[in-house]
């Protein structure tokens, strides 16, 4: 299993969580266009986005017709859970345990019921896809 991530900047993050929360893949027009800083001109748009193609977050995924000129389509290679989850493991040393890792995050939860739940539901699908 591929867990390494490289760690985004902060306008990097900034830019993924919009298209983590996008419920369809958006171009550098849509970005711009949504003029979440003013500061994120076109140049700096694609900027980013090509620093988060580089390292492996963001993914081609078609293309859309602008006028003259077309605009790529992306999207997240990842869910921000998976993202967060490789990064984490990638700082761990290799002595450290994913389980204690998991036991930690479980920890930091108020509804232990509703975990101990949903955890239950992993483990079961775990199971089946072993098979």
């Amino acid at each position: 299993m591929e867990t390494k991530v490289q760690p985004l900047t902060k306008s990097e993050e900034e830019m993924m969580d919009l298209f983590w929360s996008s419920e369809s893949p958006l171009t550098s027009v849509d970005i711009v266009n949504m003029k979440v800083r003013e500061t994120w001109g076109n140049g700096l748009v694609h900027n980013i986005i090509r620093s988060l193609v580089k390292k492996g977050v963001l993914v081609e995924c078609g293309l859309e017709h602008y006028n003259t000129q077309y605009a790529r389509k992306l999207r997240p290679a990842m869910t921000k859970e998976e993202y967060t989850a490789k990064l984490m493991i990638s700082k761990m040393g290799k002595d450290s345990s994913v389980s204690r890792l998991m036991v930690a995050l479980a920890k930091e939860q108020d509804d232990n019921e509703n975990l101990i739940d949903e955890l239950e539901e992993i483990i079961q699908q775990l199971r089946e896809e072993e098979k």
